[in-house]
């Protein structure tokens, strides 16, 4: 069911969710009938209840209508971690399942690749279930640097069509990004792809170079097609959009002024933000009657309204206040440890070295990825935390040995 659910995930709607329920519940009949719900520190336990609570909590509390909905997309994801991080996954299943991420995602974006060819309004790459362009690139950038880990952890063990076929796999998962034009995700995924590569391969430097300029033409190539697809109907490649930026002053694309909304959002509901999917319920005249409350002056070119705050921590900040604020870096803090603490060595077994790089792949895409976009949540959100799922279940702690 958990094979068939990473088949489903970029690809259809319906199918994914029945996987979904159908690997819970067969999750829970058996750990009830085994009398063994695995094991996992109870730091865990708390951390993974608290990403329910708080937001579930900002929705009891808020002053706006309550998104009810939100909870039933918040339980999806976190439960896939928590149930994950309690199970153990053979190899074979290890496999298999990464397998069918990376492999799905690459038929989605062919798939998408085709729709844009012969759809004249799309002018934008996307995974067909996971939809709006960022969100799809993020998803990409998750299943791009699980391939990128899988052909680094396995370098050494694997034969040379394997490798090549491997290889072939990853760098055509980097043109996908490049397609993508997100520049968020592409630096989620490159800052993922720089921290695996020099733990996980034991690849010679000559080699890696030759890679780094298969990946540059690759790149060029990808954002040649990606022009010849879209025949002209758009010209905003992750470059043309920098460089749009740069010129119109607004390089951040006014995430610093969603910032200021989320800010007045705290402000005003300090314990628990406006709820969980609300971000738009708050108009641009209640934050300026909020501001001239104080008796300041409104400037209404500092604010930002918009149906989220295309940000992890702003959106965060402004929706769940310090409850959920304060969930999301415990978070932060147990994933960044846990990669910490359990950084495969040298002699460290492929199961290991690709649960670890799993990790790295989903903190990247939900931390890095979550400072220019509104991660963890929907389809990505449920790829991140079957990553640090992975990463608790399969990269075993490093113990110091006894003096």
């Amino acid at each position: 069911m958990l094979a068939l659910f990473a088949v489903a995930l970029p690809l259809v709607e319906a199918p994914k969710n029945v996987f979904w329920f159908l690997f819970l519940v067969l999750w829970f009949v058996g750990s009830i009938r085994q009398r063994n719900f695995g094991q996992l520190a109870r730091g865990w336990d708390w951390v993974f209840a608290a990403l329910i609570v708080a937001p579930v909590a900002s929705i009891l509390n808020t002053a706006y209508a309550p998104q009810w909905k939100e909870v039933g997309d918040i339980i999806g994801y976190v439960s896939l971690g928590w149930m994950i991080a309690r199970s153990r996954l053979d190899s074979q299943q290890l496999k298999w399942l990464l397998l069918c991420l990376v492999g799905a995602t690459l038929l989605g974006a062919l798939h998408g690749a085709w729709v844009m060819a012969i759809e004249p309004k799309r002018i934008w790459l996307q995974l067909n279930s996971v939809g709006h362009v960022n969100h799809s690139a993020l998803y990409g950038a998750g299943a791009a640097a699980l391939a990128a880990a899988w052909i680094a952890a396995g370098w050494k063990t694997l034969e040379r069509g394997q490798r090549l076929l491997g290889l072939a796999v990853a760098l055509l998962m980097f043109g996908m990004m490049i397609a993508f034009a997100s520049r968020g995700a592409l630096i989620a995924y490159l800052f993922a792809v720089v921290v695996l590569a020099p733990v996980l391969s034991a690849v010679r430097l000559r080699t890696l170079g030759v890679v780094a300029l298969a990946a540059i033409s690759l790149a060029l190539g990808a954002h040649w097609a990606t022009q010849q697809l879209m025949g002209g109907k758009n010209n905003q490649t992750v470059i043309q959009k920098t460089l749009d930026g740069m010129r119109s002053g607004k390089l951040s694309s006014y995430r610093v002024e969603t910032f200021h909304t989320a800010t007045e959002m705290i402000r005003q509901y300090p314990l628990t933000g406006v709820g969980a999917a609300n971000f738009s319920a708050v108009s641009p005249e209640a934050v300026q009657g909020w501001v001239e409350a104080r008796g300041e002056t409104f400037v209404r070119d500092d604010y930002y309204f918009s149906s989220h705050a295309h940000g992890l921590f702003t959106n965060t900040l402004g929706e769940r206040g310090l409850l959920g604020i304060s969930a999301l870096l415990a978070l932060t803090i147990g994933w960044s440890a846990a990669l910490l603490c359990r950084k495969p060595g040298a002699g460290a077994p492929l199961d290991a070295r690709l649960c670890w790089g799993a990790g790295v792949a989903g903190w990247s895409v939900v931390f890095i990825g979550g400072l220019f976009n509104t991660t963890l949540h929907h389809e990505h959100g449920m790829l991140g935390m079957v990553c640090l799922g992975l990463l608790l279940s399969g990269a075993p702690l490093r113990v110091k040995a006894a003096a």
